[in-house]
């Protein structure tokens, strides 16, 4: 994963002598707070900390606050010249980015992140090659909907949990991860599956419990260890039990 450039907004006074030339900046974040999702700033916390361990192209990301008012989530804007870019097409996506289309889709799969669309990951396709930045993982782990965090992580243990049913957050419905129809191959399973079997038991104990402060109970940050730890330790279990739903993989070569 090359190193990605975020956007400086404003460089301000140096810091004073014998700091290397440190200067005061002002950086361009994108940030949210849990007001429209509940679960918002720990679902993102924890999603952000095991992506970037990953090395999904992940932007860095932080809690921040102003000192009156609650704490937001916050991720660095990678957005240099004010150009969005147009949804992703996930065919060309797979195409061009095999590889890392599929460590999104299982990585997803891994967090029970249900919400997965067009428009809330990128791909410059002008770049060669292109490059890939994802964000937005409020509905993942604990869900959108308050108090059912751990009924949600408990119903969608041994489940894909990349589809939604609008009116049951602990259900399975048609809103479908985008890249599941139309990534073609099983090359890239093996790697990736490696990658998130060989996230340590402290790594994920720790971004859980570290994120209990902002919006978790007791119970849901244990349940939280235990939905991460049971997935990765089951994910071969868990595709092999459901090849059907990657609809566009005629060959499996991952010997599961």
């Amino acid at each position: 994963m090359p190193q990605r450039i975020y956007k400086l907004r404003a460089l301000g006074r140096q810091v004073g002598v014998g700091v290397a030339g440190t200067h005061y900046a002002t950086l361009e974040a994108f940030a949210k707070d849990n007001s429209a999702v509940p679960y918002c700033i720990p679902n993102e916390l924890i999603c952000a900390e095991l992506a970037r361990f990953l090395r999904l192209p992940m932007p860095p990301t932080a809690v921040v606050a102003d000192g009156t008012n609650p704490p937001w989530f916050a991720s660095l804007s990678f957005d240099l010249n004010g150009n969005t870019l147009p949804p992703v097409d996930p065919a060309r996506c797979v195409k061009e980015l095999p590889d890392l289309s599929t460590g999104l889709l299982l990585f997803d799969i891994w967090v029970g992140n249900c919400d997965r669309h067009v428009s809330n990951f990128q791909v410059d396709f002008g770049t060669k090659p292109p490059h890939m930045d994802i964000f937005d993982h409020s509905h993942a782990l604990c869900g959108y909907v308050a108090g059912q965090g751990e009924a949600r992580m408990t119903a969608l243990m041994d489940r894909l949990g990349i589809s939604v049913d609008p009116a049951d957050p602990t259900k399975s419905g048609t809103h479908r991860h985008c890249l599941v129809d139309v990534l073609h191959t099983d090359d890239h399973f093996s790697s990736w599956i490696d990658r998130i079997k060989r996230t340590p038991d402290y790594f994920i104990e720790s971004v859980v419990s570290e994120a209990e402060p902002y919006g978790l109970t007791g119970q849901e940050t244990s349940a939280g260890i235990r939905f991460l730890m049971h997935r990765r330790d089951t994910l071969v279990e868990l595709i092999e039990a459901n090849q059907a739903e990657f609809k566009s993989i005629q060959n499996w070569r991952l010997k599961l």
